[in-house]
């Protein structure tokens, strides 16, 4: 009776959390260059059940096995391109393609595929978090002017090339981990060259569908539901042994 508990618990335990990375997913649904996650689920290891003494007992005792429910293996994010949005804002870049515009921030070099830039006091280009976005020759200084970048990242001021935007790949995606405010960090991946193409005046919208989110949420809460009900049937019946049944 406690195993049907345990393995009900570890139900709801693991569609909670499939229902907050969904929430989160929703919450981001307008976020520029949002990447959605997933939830992999596993069951707990197999155990052996033996049985001891009573009749038509196996000679080695072995009466089959056992798992103890599931539990949330791994947090995946879906790298898939979002819908590139049309703005005319002149630091507004999106990505065509794979890549990712490189950030600098107090931990670090971070990569996001959110291209709503804007220049802070001192006229360098920054996220909306106020980090610096680096170009291959360091962080980007533009003054006033016209303002033009071409697809392959060149960024150009009153017609003068000053600086290119450092956009770049990795070959396993597998090594990046989210950090918060849009952005990634490698475990150890290798940077490469990306082969995108950089769109002035454009957004990456994010590439969350909050209707297919919405339908797998109202299944999770379902099942939730369902392995609810399970554990206070369990209950129940485990009160009534110990209440009722211990009195006689």
């Amino acid at each position: 009776m406690l195993r049907g508990l345990y393995t009900a618990s570890s139900g709801m335990i693991a569609q909670q959390k499939i229902v907050d990375v969904l929430s989160n997913n929703i919450a981001n649904v307008n976020t520029s260059g949002y990447k959605k996650d997933t939830v992999t689920t596993m069951a707990f290891p197999d155990f052996m059940v033996t049985r001891s003494g009573g009749d038509n007992v196996p000679y080695n005792g072995y009466i089959g096995n056992m798992d103890y429910g599931v539990l949330v293996e791994t947090f995946n994010t879906n790298f898939s391109e979002g819908n590139i949005e049309k703005t005319d804002g002149k630091l507004d870049f999106a990505i065509d393609g794979s890549g990712f515009f490189t950030v600098s921030t107090p931990n670090g070099i971070r990569y996001t595929r959110d291209g709503s830039f804007t220049l802070n006091s001192n006229g360098y280009l920054v996220t909306k978090d106020g980090y610096y976005v680096m170009g291959q020759n360091g962080p980007i200084q533009l003054n006033n002017g016209d303002i033009s970048v071409d697809d392959f990242g060149n960024i150009s001021l009153n017609g003068q090339t000053v600086n290119k935007l450092n956009i770049v790949d990795f070959s396993n995606y597998s090594t990046l981990r989210k950090e918060g405010n849009n952005l990634f960090f490698t475990t150890g991946g290798q940077a490469i060259p990306a082969s995108g193409a950089v769109k002035q005046g454009y957004l990456e919208g994010s590439n969350v569908n909050p209707v297919d989110e919405m339908v797998t949420m109202i299944s999770a809460m379902r099942t939730y539901e369902a392995n609810q009900k399970t554990v206070s049937a369990f209950d129940e019946t485990l009160d009534k042994a110990v209440n009722e049944v211990g009195r006689i």
